[in-house]
């Protein structure tokens, strides 16, 4: 009798130590960008469902899905994480700036040129994201990175930004649109996926996308022309929705914000390699490790490029922005991303 209860009670003690260590498992519900991006396939995925759960024994795990697969454009993300679609999101700055512009000041158009600087104005701007998308939109901040540089793609020649000046571009987020017009061009706003259709019916004459964005969605089909100047990086914010985060335990919040640390800094390496890796793909000047290189004519800005593009930033793109922005959020990006750049906002 005794040793059928020994039994039952180490069988009882068994169970419910496997009910345990199944109850502490967390199963995030996670969004990605498109599933054509490199960073998509070599990274991001491989980091969600495999090395996560390695790095954490398994006590957290991820469903993740893609803009692609669920068929959205990038401007929803910011409204469905706040609103707990999502528990992990992935978040282009770009496409959620109609919704708050200090998240677009991260990101203004033209104000950044090469990654050594946006690292350190992104380092800078943190505590300034964390506690806005803690208080305005409800989710709690877990790192950032860029994708390629914001380069131009045009089915004419380009020698310049005086180019800009009669033609229909292709735009995503407030201050492109801005640089854009200022430089005397037009705006014209269409999703990624319809940018190739949009340039071979002249709806567009040009597009701004990353340098590897543009390769891998086909735009040297159709285009000739790539111009230099970096409008923007592709940013991506991580974030979690915050009432799921906070339901979880302490030590899984620890293990979250560590290990997506950790592909923060994969993904700022990638996008290293990844920008210089798109000019050489899109010209055949340089090695594509992604395929057969186009033959497109690279265009760098000029020193009276440089001087113009300083000039937009100070006379319109900043003022612009600053314009949707209140006092206390001119000054946090002053003292943050203005002191990196040299620039001042004001309204």
């Amino acid at each position: 009798m005794t040793g059928i209860l020994t039994k039952t009670a180490v069988g009882t003690a068994l169970a419910m130590s496997l009910a345990a260590s199944v109850s502490a498992e967390t199963r995030l519900n996670v969004v990605a960008p498109w599933s054509t991006l490199n960073a998509y396939g070599k990274i991001e995925q491989p980091f969600w469902t495999e090395q996560l759960p390695e790095q954490t024994d398994g006590a957290l795990t991820a469903k993740l899905s893609n803009y692609s697969e669920l068929g959205l454009g990038g401007a929803e993300l910011l409204r469905l994480s706040s609103m707990g679609v999502f528990d992990v999101a992935h978040i282009v700055v770009g496409y959620s700036v109609s919704d708050d512009p200090v998240i677009e000041g991260i990101e203004l158009a033209g104000v950044i040129q090469d990654l050594d600087t946006l690292r350190e104005a992104v380092d800078a701007y943190e505590p300034i994201m964390t506690k806005d998308l803690a208080e305005e939109q409800g989710l709690v901040y877990l790192g950032m990175y860029p994708n390629p540089s914001q380069v131009m793609y045009c089915s004419e020649p380009v020698t310049g930004i005086d180019d800009f000046k009669g033609k229909k571009i292709r735009f995503y987020g407030s201050s492109m649109n801005d640089f854009i017009e200022a430089a005397g061009g037009t705006g014209v706003n269409v999703p990624l996926a319809e940018v190739v259709p949009a340039l071979q019916r002249g709806v567009v004459d040009c597009a701004f996308t990353g340098t590897l964005t543009g390769y891998s969605f086909k735009f040297p089909e159709v285009t000739s022309d790539l111009y230099g100047m970096r409008l923007g990086w592709g940013l991506t914010f991580i974030a979690a929705n915050k009432d799921f985060f906070d339901g979880l335990p302490e030590d899984q919040q620890t293990a979250l914000r560590d290990a997506v640390e950790g592909l923060e800094g994969d993904l700022w390496d990638l996008a290293r390699v990844d920008d210089a890796a798109g000019i050489a793909c899109n010209t055949g000047e340089g090695e594509c490790p992604y395929g057969e290189p186009a033959d497109m004519t690279f265009v760098a800005p000029s020193e009276a490029d440089e001087e113009a593009r300083r000039e937009l930033l100070e006379g319109t793109i900043l003022k612009n922005w600053a314009a949707r922005c209140d006092a206390t959020c001119i000054e946090d990006w002053n003292s943050t991303v203005g002191e990196v750049t040299g620039l001042t906002a004001a309204k």
